[in-house]
Order: structure tokens, then C-alpha cells, then sequence
């Protein structure tokens, strides 16, 4: 903004300066740079990223002017021995270690040290007639005038400097180029790369340079965007949840509706809790009637032992072994033996509370709804890992499911904790065996068979989560991949009107928020450790604020709105710090094993029966 001003300045006073340049802004600004050669002005070396050069390594002082320099040379076809260092090393160094690196700019990489000699300080805009009478004041001291065309608002320095021209002429000063005050050729000062270097350094350097300007506008700009569409979809998210809640919370289920119900789990060496789970279902408040259909799927422990031992006394539960072929085909199974048209699902690891399965049953007295899906809760809250998953379940699956509610747009009934109609589930075809993700598979299936997928908050299910990161990245990683198998197969829903919310919105945030956001997440990283160098620090921080602010927020609405406490809010900060990383790594991870074609079966975590159901 400012330096063309300047150098129209100067052109309209036939007077010749010496520009400092950094690397940065050179790169940002290459027409600039070019503009200030033509007009026959010089460049200096002012490093890449303005570093405190007392500071930093002799490795990393060598890199900023290398970059600059070889920059400079791509641009320009010059190169330069010019060199005016940041910082107090600029005007007054005292230390030791400001006057070293001088030493190494100067005798290790042969560049000239211009330091100057009368400041009127124009940085801190003290107005225009205190920079002229400071000049003024200073004008014995020597005769190297420094002035900014950068860092700030510079509209003073601007407008001072004709004044600080026309008062210098009037003395009888004549103002030079730095090659005439020290009797060096400009050619010297400012060396022409060689012409049989020059294509080389041109393309090779340019381009590089090039290429790393355009990824670098590039992730400030999805910076920017991904902040905008965070902080908006939160906004939103918390609002609707919001409206769910008055709308939802405390109701009283349509009386009467008490259908027979079928509940199924599909169980693979779950020896340690299936007789707990088994117990939570049979001891409810429901009062219709219930049968238990438990599909062993080839266990290699004692599963189908345990379950055999309490069917022979519970008249309804009911056992079918069959070889191992994964979820998808054990609930297939299930569902063929169940005999009612309301059908209960819950993974073998989770326990129901007693109301669980009236709270998720009342919902489908309404014929459009064709499924329910329930709140599961974290019962294994011994470790960190646990802990912080907890969190994440409340403010993250719970408070989205509350808020999608509204908008008929929950793109998956949990097999967790849902309820089915039979009619509804065969009508979107069943449950499919080409994706892992056979809940969220099934759940936009039955969207596009135009059924409302409601939620109960008050159907509360206790769930084993991972316990430990490596165990964590092992589940993360089948719903990184089943997640992208469903996109992929289900595509046509994204921005499609005929399905509204879910295709404008809750699709549309699955992709953006658990795969691009997420997968983006390295590239973000390295772009901060960058702006830490180039002493930008503060505009990147100001993303990474803006993306805990909002994660904040709605964990203190998620822990409001399910009566938790609001102090473990808090985790959700080193929870994001361990989580990204590591989903980051699963989601390149999906994306890879997706681009090479391999399957990935259904996976087993190790249960260690550590659930706790906690009284209503």
C-alpha cells in the first residue's frame, strides 16, 4: 500500500534510495520489487522473516539471507551484498551477541552492513512536523537517513517525506544512492546474476518460490475459511440443540404405545461383558413384550458358553452361532430371527439404563419415523483417553444428534443404542455388507426412503471406549474408513434440494469437519511453525483461538444441557491437542487404504468390562 506512494515520491523529487527488503514481502509483492529496480533504486538484504538475529542460530541467520537472497535473484536477475540487520542489532548493538552475527554476515557471507545514522523514528507516527524536526536535529550525526515503507500505517511517512527532501535540498545536501556515498558501482553492490546462471536461477528458484507462495495463500485462505464455516456451524449447532431441548427435554412418551420389541446384538468374543449387557436389557421398566436375540459371530472365547448358560433360563433370549463374517452379516442374522417389527440394536460392550428402551420405543409410535437413535454415554472413565472420549460423546455426538434432530438430518442411529422399524429397515434395503460403517450406511438409507430419524436424549446407554491411544486409533480408524465409504456411496446426497438439511448441511459437515478439516491438519501445523519463524505468530494464533473458543463453547452447552459439571469442559483443550494429530494420522491413513483399493474387516477392540452405569 505504501511503497508505491513512496517511490512516486521519490520519482517526482528525482531522488534514488535504498530499499531493505524482506524476503516475505518480496515474495508476496514481486511486481513491487521489479518496479523499485526499474526506477533505478537499490536493494538491500533485511532477511526473510525479520528475526531478532541475536536469537536465532548461525544455521538460521545463513537460511534468512540465502532465501532472500536467491529470491532476489529469481525476481530481479540481481543479487545483493547489501545487508541492514532487525532489530537492536539495526541502531545501537551493545552486546556480544548482537555484534557476533554481524561478524558472520559479514565475513562468512561477504555482505556489506549498512546501519543508520539519523532516525526520526517514523514507526511510532509521532506526525509529520516531529520526524522533519528530528531530522532536523540529527542531521550532523551523519548521513544515512532511515524511513519505513512497511510494518504499519505509513501514511505519515508518506507525507513527511517530500518536506524531509525539500529541506535537505535547501541546505544544499545532495541525496545519493548508497553505490555513490561509498564509491562502489551500483553493479558491484547489486551483482547481475550471470547470463548463463540466469534461466536456471530463474526457473528453478521462481518457481520454487512460486509453488511455495501459492500453498502458502492457499492454507492462509482455508485458514480463513475453515474459521468462518467452525465458528458458523457451531453457532448453529448450539442453537438448534438448544431448540431440541425446550422442545424435547421432560416430555412425557405417547401413552399406550408398548409394541413387542425385538432387541439384537451381534457379539465376537465379548466373554468379559455380555452377561452384564445381557442384564441391562432384560432388567428394564419397559412393560411390553421383549425377546433377546444374541448372534455369535464366530467367537474363539467363551461368548456362546455364557449366553447358552443364561438363555437356558431366561425364556427370552435366544442364541444363534454361526462363522465369522463380520457385524454386518450377524445383524443380517439377527434381524432374520427377530420376530417383531420394532427392532432394538445396542453393541455387545453396552449397558442400558432401565428406561432405555421406553424412551427409545416412544418415537416410533409416529409411522414416519423409521428410526430412533439413543445418547450414548462413556462408562469406563479410568483413563484419560477414556475421560476425554467421554467429553467427546456429550459434546460432540450428543449435542450434534440434538441439533440435526430438528432438522430431520442425523446421518447415523448408533448401532450402540437405536431402535428400527422392520418395515422401514427393509425397505432401505437392510443392513449392506459393503461399508464398515453399516449404522451410518443403513441411516441414510433410510433418508432417502424418506423416514424421519429422531433422537432420545433420555435413552441412555453406558458404552466401553478405548481406554488407551493405540486401542483408540484402532476404532478411529474402521469409522475413518467406513465414514468415507459412505460418503463415497452416498455422494449424490451432497447438495442434492431434495433432501434439504441433510444434504446442505449435515453431509456437507461430515466431509469438512471429519475429513478435509481433519486431514488438512499437518499442512495447517507446518504452516504455524512458519508463522512462528516469520514472527507471525500472533495472526495464526488468533485461527487457533477462534477454533478452541468455539470447541469451548459448545462443550460448556453439551455439559449444561446433560447436567454434567461445566468444569470438564476443559478438557476439551489437551483433547484436541492429542485427538488431531492422531485422527489426522487415521484419516490419511482411510484415505490411502480407500485410493489403494484393500478391504478392512470389522476389527476387535479388547474389552476389559469396566463400565459403571451411573444411577439416573
Amino acid at each position: 500500500r505504501w511503497t508505491p506512494k513512496i517511490l512516486d515520491v521519490l520519482k517526482e523529487h528525482h531522488v534514488k534510495a535504498t530499499f531493505f527488503v524482506l524476503g516475505s514481502q518480496v515474495e508476496n509483492y514481486p511486481w513491487l520489487v521489479q518496479r523499485i529496480i526499474s526506477e533505478g533504486h537499490e536493494i538491500g538484504n533485511h532477511t526473510y522473516t525479520h528475526p531478532n538475529i541475536s536469537e536465532i542460530s548461525d544455521q538460521q541467520i545463513r537460511l534468512e539471507l540465502n532465501a532472500t537472497q536467491r529470491l532476489l535473484e529469481s525476481i530481479t536477475g540481481r543479487s545483493t551484498v547489501l545487508f541492514r540487520p532487525p532489530y537492536n542489532a539495526d541502531s545501537n548493538p551493545s552486546r556480544l551477541r548482537e555484534i557476533l552475527p554481524l561478524k558472520q554476515v559479514q565475513d562468512d557471507l561477504g555482505y556489506f552492513i549498512v546501519l543508520e545514522n539519523i532516525d526520526p523514528e517514523d514507526w511510532a507516527r509521532p506526525g509529520t512536523d516531529v520526524m522533519l524536526e528530528r531530522i532536523k536535529e540529527q542531521r550532523e550525526l551523519g548521513n544515512i537517513v532511515l524511513l519505513h515503507d512497511a510494518g504499519g500505517n505509513r501514511s505519515q511517512t508518506v507525507e513527511a517525506l517530500p518536506k524531509i527532501i525539500e529541506y535537505l535540498e535547501a541546505r544544499g545536501d545532495r541525496i545519493v544512492p548508497l553505490s555513490e556515498l561509498l564509491h562502489i558501482p551500483r553493479d558491484d553492490l547489486m551483482p547481475l546474476v550471470s547470463a548463463g546462471q540466469q534461466p536456471y536461477v530463474r526457473m528453478v528458484t521462481g518457481i520454487g518460490f512460486a509453488i511455495w507462495h501459492r500453498v502458502e495463500q492457499t492454507l492462509w485462505a482455508f485458514m480463513i475459511a475453515a474459521t468462518g464455516l467452525v465458528v458458523l456451524r457451531g453457532l448453529l449447532v448450539a442453537a438448534l440443540a438448544a431448540r431440541h431441548q425446550r422442545r424435547n427435554d421432560g416430555v412425557v412418551p405417547v401413552s399406550g404405545f408398548i409394541p413387542p420389541i425385538s432387541v439384537v446384538i451381534a457379539a465376537y468374543n465379548e466373554a468379559k461383558v455380555i452377561q452384564s449387557t445381557i442384564h441391562s436389557v432384560l432388567d428394564t421398566s419397559y412393560q411390553g413384550e421383549i425377546e433377546l436375540v444374541v448372534v455369535d459371530d464366530g467367537s474363539t472365547d467363551t461368548t456362546a458358553r455364557i449366553v447358552e448358560q443364561l438363555a437356558a433360563e431366561e425364556p427370552r433370549l435366544r442364541l444363534q452361532k454361526q462363522p465369522n463374517g463380520g457385524k454386518s452379516v450377524a445383524l443380517r442374522t439377527a434381524m432374520a430371527m427377530a420376530k417383531n417389527e420394532i427392532i432394538v440394536f445396542l453393541d455387545a460392550d453396552t449397558r442400558f439404563e432401565r428406561g432405555t428402551i421406553d424412551a427409545l420405543v416412544a418415537p416410533l409410535a409416529d409411522p414416519a419415523v423409521g428410526a430412533v437413535s439413543g445418547h450414548a454415554k462413556v462408562g469406563n472413565l479410568r483413563t484419560f483417553i477414556a475421560r476425554c472420549q467421554g467429553l467427546e460423546y456429550t459434546c460432540g455426538f450428543n449435542l450434534d444428534r440434538r441439533a440435526y434432530a430438528v432438522w430431520n438430518c442425523i446421518t447415523v442411529a448408533p448401532g450402540a443404542v437405536s431402535a428400527l422399524r422392520r418395515s422401514a429397515l427393509e425397505e432401505a434395503g437392510g443392513f449392506s455388507l459393503d461399508t464398515l460403517a453399516e449404522d451410518t450406511d443403513l441411516t441414510l438409507c433410510l433418508h432417502r426412503a424418506n423416514y424421519r430419524v429422531a433422537y432420545a436424549p433420555e435413552a441412555v446407554a453406558w458404552t466401553e471406549a478405548p481406554e488407551t491411544l493405540r486401542s483408540l486409533a484402532k476404532q478411529r480408524f474402521r469409522w475413518a474408513f467406513g465414514t468415507l465409504q459412505c460418503l463415497w456411496k452416498h455422494s449424490d446426497l451432497v447438495f442434492n434440494p431434495e433432501f434439504k438439511a441433510l444434504g446442505w448441511f449435515a453431509l456437507p459437515s461430515v466431509w469438512f469437519c471429519q475429513i478435509v478439516l481433519v486431514a488438512i491438519t499437518p499442512a495447517i501445523d507446518l504452516l504455524l511453525i512458519f508463522s512462528i519463524l516469520a514472527g507471525d505468530a500472533a495472526t495464526m494464533a488468533l485461527f487457533f483461538v477462534a477454533f478452541l473458543a468455539m470447541d469451548m463453547l459448545l462443550a460448556v452447552i453439551a455439559c449444561a444441557m446433560e447436567g454434567e459439571p461445566i468444569a470438564k469442559a476443559w478438557r476439551i483443550v489437551p483433547m484436541r491437542l492429542i485427538y488431531r494429530p492422531l485422527l489426522s494420522w487415521v484419516v490419511w491413513l482411510a484415505i490411502i487404504k480407500a485410493f489403494k483399493g484393500a478391504w478392512v474387516t470389522w476389527g476387535k477392540l479388547e474389552r476389559t468390562a469396566s463400565v459403571v452405569v451411573k444411577a439416573p
